[in-house]
């Protein structure tokens, strides 16, 4: 299934692709799947032209996420963040899902680990192509897993960015053997020791909903504790997109002298769900051939999410 919305076509809309599937979840409850329900049986993939950047959706974006002391992001044509692009690739990944010949069953949907890597920056005023895909879909333990990849092209057809982002919809055992393997931990594994904590990030319990008005991902999970308890949460929990966002963004203004040119790729994964409101460290790690990063709660807590980061080559 490969689909084109061509310029000038309305974009899909997060939340309706959200509901529609949900909706289609529900519908499927309690039917039997069939053996080869985890494999679509053609190419499945959404792609989307001419899509323009605007300067005030930058500006609300970088504040929504911890960018705004960040300057490139603020002026007359600002440099559009890092993961702003997942505004839109998330439109179109849940308009992909919610078109699949079988629908996929009802569920907590959460982010579990992405690589990102940036061709070329982009800023405000720039057109571009973006075309995702679902690259695997398999059944795990507690639902399905699906791998999703995201590039986006300027018009003369220069890739400005590609990014593999792996997604879980959690539900009940999808009958495999209770000694049937757990699937690996996303990549990467950080090292050990050798973390300085570089700043703190307080998080109010709005925060989902702050990155839901700029983003249009309006997954129940991420807005109330009334929503996202029936998906297993007793309090919201931050968007995936949004905790890369807010790294991406304090590595940039900490590490790379406020310079988003300079950023060129991220690779994060998330451990556990970040509960709001929350106050946690981020703390970096630069022994070694690689540089990392961690989120985590102050002292023993729980690791929130890891990963490591690229700048430009002097």
């Amino acid at each position: 299934m490969i689909n084109d919305l061509e310029p000038g076509a309305k974009p899909p809309s997060p939340l309706r692709s959200m509901v529609r599937l949900m909706a289609r979840g529900i519908q499927a409850r309690g039917r039997p799947a069939p053996p080869d329900s985890a494999a679509p049986r053609r190419k499945v993939a959404l792609e989307r032209s001419a899509i323009a950047i605007d300067p005030r959706r930058v500006l609300a974006y970088a504040h929504a996420t911890g960018g705004e002391g960040i300057e490139g992001f603020g002026s007359a044509r600002p440099a559009a963040p890092p993961f702003f692009s997942a505004t839109w690739e998330t439109a179109l990944a849940l308009e992909m899902f919610a078109g699949m010949e079988r629908p996929l069953p009802l569920g907590a949907f959460v982010h579990l680990s992405t690589d990102l890597v940036c061709a070329r920056p982009l800023v405000a005023g720039d057109v571009v192509r973006c075309r995702v895909e679902l690259e695997r879909l398999e059944p795990v333990r507690r639902g399905l897993r699906l791998t999703v990849l995201a590039r986006n092209w300027l018009g003369a057809g220069q890739l400005c960015s590609q990014s593999t982002s792996i997604f879980q919809v959690r539900t009940a055992a999808q009958g495999l053997p209770a000694d049937a393997p757990r699937p690996p931990a996303p990549e990467p594994e950080a090292p050990a020791d050798g973390w300085v904590e570089l700043v703190r990030w307080d998080l109010p319990g709005g925060a989902g909903r702050r990155y839901a008005r700029v983003s249009g991902d309006y997954n129940p999970i991420h807005l109330w504790a009334a929503t996202a308890r029936p998906f297993g949460f007793r309090s919201p929990i931050l968007h995936g997109y949004a905790t890369a966002a807010r790294a991406a963004h304090t590595l940039i203004e900490h590490c790379l002298h406020g310079d988003p040119a300079e950023f060129r790729g991220m690779r994060i994964a998330f451990r556990a769900p970040l509960p709001l409101p929350a106050s946690v460290c981020f703390l970096v790690n630069d022994d070694g051939p690689r540089r990392w990063f961690r989120v985590a709660a102050p002292g023993e807590g729980p690791v929130y999410a890891e990963g490591s980061w690229g700048a430009r080559p002097d």
